[in-house]
C-alpha cells in the first residue's frame, strides 16, 4: 500500500520554511530603504542572516524527515508532471540549502561577525572584497531564483487543487485523509 499522507513534522517544516523565506525576503528588501552603512541597513542584513541560518537548519531537518518517513505518492500521476514536480522540489531543496551557505560566505569574506542566537561563528575565511562580491552575486542569484521557483511551486499547487482537483494541497494542509 502506498503512503497517502505527509508526516505531520514534514507539514510543519514546509510551512515553517515558507514563513522563514518570507521573513528573509522582507528583511533583505527592507534593507534597501536605508542608506549604505547605516545601522538600520546593517540590522536588516543581520536579521536576514539569522533567517537564512534558520532556513538551512529547517531544510536539513526537512530532508531527514523526508528520508525517514517518505512522501505520499502523487494522487494524479502523470509521468511528465510527476518528474517535473520532483525536479522542482529537489531544486528548491538545493537552493534553500545552498543560498544560506553563500550568505555565510558573504559575511565571512566581508569580515563581519555572524550571529546565531547568542553564538558567534568563528572567522573561517580571510576578508576578501573580491570574493565577497562574487559570493554576494551568487547569493543574490540564488535568492532571485527562489522567488521564481516558489511562485511556480505555489501556482502548481493551486492548479492541482482547482483545475486537476486532486488532494495534493489538502495533504500539505493536513485537512483530509487523501485517497490511496
Amino acid at each position: 500500500m502506498s503512503k497517502t499522507r505527509y508526516h505531520p513534522f514534514s507539514i510543519f517544516l514546509h510551512w515553517f520554511v515558507f514563513l522563514l523565506v518570507i521573513a528573509a525576503f522582507i528583511a533583505i528588501e527592507l534593507k534597501g530603504q536605508f542608506p549604505k552603512g547605516s545601522e538600520p541597513r546593517e540590522l536588516c542584513k543581520s536579521i536576514h542572516g539569522v533567517f537564512g541560518q534558520l532556513i538551512f537548519v529547517a531544510m536539513a531537518l526537512r530532508l531527514v524527515v523526508r528520508f525517514k518517513y517518505g512522501v505520499p505518492s502523487p494522487t494524479n500521476p502523470k509521468p511528465v508532471l510527476t518528474s517535473l514536480a520532483k525536479a522542482m522540489h529537489w531544486l528548491m531543496y538545493a537552493l534553500l540549502l545552498i543560498a544560506p551557505i553563500f550568505g555565510i560566505l558573504y559575511f565571512q569574506y566581508a569580515g563581519k561577525a555572524i550571529h546565531f542566537f547568542g553564538l558567534v561563528w568563528p572567522q573561517l575565511f580571510t576578508p576578501n572584497p573580491e570574493m565577497k562580491k562574487i559570493v554576494e552575486d551568487i547569493h543574490e542569484f540564488l535568492g532571485n531564483s527562489l522567488y521564481f521557483l516558489i511562485g511556480l511551486h505555489a501556482l502548481a499547487g493551486l492548479w492541482q487543487h482547482y483545475v486537476v482537483k486532486d488532494d495534493t494541497l489538502r495533504r500539505m494542509l493536513n485537512k483530509i485523509k487523501a485517497h490511496a
